[in-house]
């Protein structure tokens, strides 16, 4: 009964929550222009891709343009085998220690991007922009990982969510501009009430109740330009977005309150990032330079935590040892005109891991620190006298290798191995094609 009563309340939130995510474009970048030179901006104002890196760049935008590309991604990261995956903090014998493998098959996703820049009717008074990144074929993917076994908590539903960016840009004059902006994200509250009953004189039954509320982070941007350079400041606040649940169960022939626990979960987050850059042309090439600080200090893991609001259900207990920090990613892109119509591009980014840890305590969250590579080819065609950009973009990245070593005793201090000893090893790779087109009006 208390298991039937756990599962409708697990059907209920997995359906509701993701795990804890940051942001496709920030991994990625935001379009084949974009993600060719280290997901960086470049120095064209009428591309809708420097929507999510520099928006106030597209205040000097004169034409309505649109961009709208697809990815696939690929996350291939390191077996994780014969590990202790159960003992007495975990086990359903609260005393048995079994071993076994962690599932480490992210496997593939699909993903799409939308922009566009709208200016105004006069072009002193700037322009709208709006960025749009979803999974293909739904709003959202969700995951909650396993609670207990080694998770890529940042990998196993990062990229599969609905993300909203809109900007508005206006040009001071001929050299400087300035963004103001928001992204969204949401704050769940929900209410899952079962009541099962054991006698066939009475019916099972069951409610739920769901409120969603948006949340708006804000967005600002500052650019300068002269004719051969570009420098832009921009700031991205943090976006938190949170479940918080009620859950009862019920047994309603003989009467018996078995669940009545609060959930919460920090269903995704995004990091406070201050992002400067710099782009430089010459005759035939482009020289694209920046660096990103992320604030995490506030992120959570993305297991759902219990709290006991009265019948049977013991509490979560929290064994997750994570140290936070904030991090640098510094990038560099390049970019070379075979033609008036045809560019190459290539760039490469290191991204540290926000986890400052060895992982050698309690909890499943694992990461490591990340080396891109990233190349692409661009060619314009005319079709309808309308210009179109076509191209592609490709992306490789290496998980540095990481060798975990757990420390004696259990999760809880007593005698016995922890879950995931004697160790593993991190690592692995991430691969990202992706293909779009940009038309001007």
């Amino acid at each position: 009964m208390r298991q039937l009563s756990l599962s409708l309340i697990s059907f209920y939130l997995l359906t509701s929550s993701q795990t804890a995510l940051a942001s496709f474009p920030e991994f990625f970048g935001s379009a084949t222009t974009t993600s060719s030179i280290g997901n960086q901006a470049n120095q064209d104002s009428e591309d809708p891709a420097n929507l999510y890196y520099v928006p106030a760049l597209t205040g000097w935008a004169n034409k309505i343009v649109l961009s709208a590309q697809s990815s696939a991604t690929s996350v291939e990261v390191d077996d994780i085998t014969n590990i202790v995956t159960e003992n007495s903090t975990n086990g359903q014998t609260g005393t048995a220690t079994e071993t076994g493998n962690a599932n480490t098959s992210y496997g593939e996703s699909y993903s799409t991007a939308i922009h566009a820049i709208l200016p105004l009717r006069d072009k002193d008074f700037g322009a709208l922009g709006l960025s749009f990144f979803a999974p293909i074929g739904r709003l959202a993917e969700t995951n909650s990982g396993n609670p207990r076994l080694p998770e890529y908590s940042l990998y196993r539903a990062r990229y599969k969510r609905t993300q909203i960016h809109a900007n508005y840009a206006l040009p001071l004059n001929e050299n400087w501009a300035l963004s103001v902006g928001a992204h969204m994200g949401f704050q769940i509250s929900a209410r899952v009430n079962t009541q099962v009953s054991l006698s066939n004189n009475y019916g099972s039954s069951g409610s739920a109740k769901t409120k969603i509320n948006p949340s708006l982070g804000g967005i600002f941007s500052l650019a300068y330009k002269n004719d051969d350079s570009l420098g832009y400041f921009t700031f991205q606040q943090e976006m938190k977005s949170n479940l918080e649940a009620i859950a009862t169960g019920d047994i309603s022939n003989p009467p018996l309150t078995l669940i009545n626990v609060g959930l919460d979960n920090m269903v995704y987050y995004d990091p406070h990032i201050f992002r400067l850059g710099y782009i430089k042309s010459f005759e035939r090439l482009s020289l694209a330079l920046s660096a990103e600080y992320q604030l995490w200090e506030n992120y959570e893991p993305p297991t759902i935590t219990v709290r006991n609001l009265g019948g049977t259900v013991k509490a979560s207990q929290n064994f997750d040892s994570l140290a936070l920090r904030n991090v640098f990613v510094p990038k560099i892109g390049l970019r070379f005109s075979l033609s008036d119509k045809t560019s190459l591009s290539g760039g490469a980014f290191y991204r540290q891991s926000p986890f400052d840890s060895d992982f050698s305590g309690g909890g499943n969250t694992i990461d490591t620190d990340v080396l891109g590579l990233t190349t692409g080819l661009s060619h314009e065609i005319t079709i309808f006298s309308k210009a179109i950009e076509v191209g592609g973009a490709f992306q490789y990245h290496h998980l540095v290798e990481k060798t975990v070593t757990k420390t004696a005793n259990q999760e809880d201090g007593s005698s016995g191995q922890k879950i995931g000893a004697p160790g593993y090893t991190i690592g692995g790779r991430v691969l990202m094609a992706t293909a779009g087109l940009r038309i001007k009006f």
